[in-house]
C-alpha cells in the first residue's frame, strides 16, 4: 500500500514539475490580470440570455491568453479523466455481491 501512496505522490510530483501546469499557471495568472476579460466572463456566468451568451463566448474567445490557459486547462482534464476512470475500473463494486 505505502508503494502505491508513493506512486501517487510521484505522479502527483511530475505534474507539479510539468509544463502541463506551468503554462496552466502562466495563463491563468494572464486571465486574471486582464480585468476586462474577467468582466466579460463574470458577465457570462451571470447572464440567463443565450444569445448574450453565445456573443460572449466568442468576445471571451478571442483573447489569446484565455484561449491558451483553456487548452492547457482541457488537456490536465482529460488526464484526470483518465486517471479517475482508471481507478474506477478498480473500485467498481455494483457487480460485486457479498
Amino acid at each position: 500500500m505505502n508503494d502505491i501512496i508513493e506512486k501517487t505522490n510521484n505522479l502527483i510530483s511530475v505534474f507539479e514539475k510539468s509544463d502541463l501546469i506551468k503554462n496552466l499557471e502562466y495563463y491563468k495568472a494572464k486571465v486574471i490580470m486582464n480585468k476586462k476579460l474577467l468582466e466579460l466572463i463574470n458577465k457570462y456566468n451571470n447572464s440567463n440570455d443565450e444569445y448574450e451568451k453565445i456573443s460572449l463566448k466568442k468576445e471571451i474567445f478571442s483573447y489569446q491568453e484565455y484561449t491558451e490557459y483553456m487548452k492547457y486547462y482541457n488537456e490536465l482534464f482529460y488526464y484526470v479523466l483518465k486517471i479517475n476512470k482508471k481507478f474506477k475500473e478498480y473500485t467498481d463494486v455494483r457487480g460485486c455481491h457479498i
